[in-house]
């Protein structure tokens, strides 16, 4: 019994999602956030890019609900491929222009211009690397890849607008979008 108990334990932390294992919790802002949800983000329906990961601090069906929370979120990405920094920090501003209007989208741009800084300064990421996205109300949307952080981006709109690329009414992928709000 304590043997199937200890091999049921190991399992216990971990959610498994296209052959990656996500931790079922993270500590974000100094709180502790659920998973939410998370899926495969694949490219005109075959490569696969990314397992997508949304952290929260309950569960929440709601994509406006996570969006406008006031609370810490986290939105990881652990690559399935090797993408180059410029093709990865264009998708995200596709993301951004598919689900802000124009002038939400003009007030972003030096905020954008940080976020591909950042980018440009790692290069590329390579398959199994993770990006963690953590949004924190009142200061801004941290950016750590490959476990070191590399800056905040400072601003609420900015992280609402960010998370929008998954969770906005022109998501990246209405697949990814349900299962990051927890449909199986």
């Amino acid at each position: 019994m304590a043997m199937l108990l200890l091999a049921a334990g190991m399992t216990v932390g971990a959610a498994e999602i296209g052959g990656v294992k996500v931790d079922d919790a993270a500590r974000v802002g100094g709180s502790d956030l659920v998973l939410n949800g998370g899926g495969i983000r694949t490219k005109f329906g075959i490569a696969k890019v990314y397992v997508g990961a949304l952290y929260t601090a309950q569960k929440q069906g709601d994509g406006n609900a996570v969006v406008n929370a006031s609370t810490p979120r986290r939105m990881q990405l652990t690559m399935l491929r090797d993408v180059a920094a410029d093709s990865l920090h264009e998708s995200l501003i596709d993301g951004l222009q598919d689900n802000t209007s124009e002038g939400e989208f003009a007030a972003l741009q030096s905020r954008i211009k940080e976020m591909n800084a950042i980018f440009m300064a790692v290069k590329e990421v390579k398959k199994g690397d993770v990006i963690a996205l953590d949004f924190l109300p009142g200061k801004g949307t941290q950016i750590t890849v490959r476990g070191q952080v590399k800056d905040v981006i400072a601003g609420d709109d900015f992280a609402r607008a960010l998370l929008r690329i998954w969770l906005g009414n022109s998501p990246v992928s209405g697949d990814l979008k349900k299962n990051l709000l927890g449909a199986r």
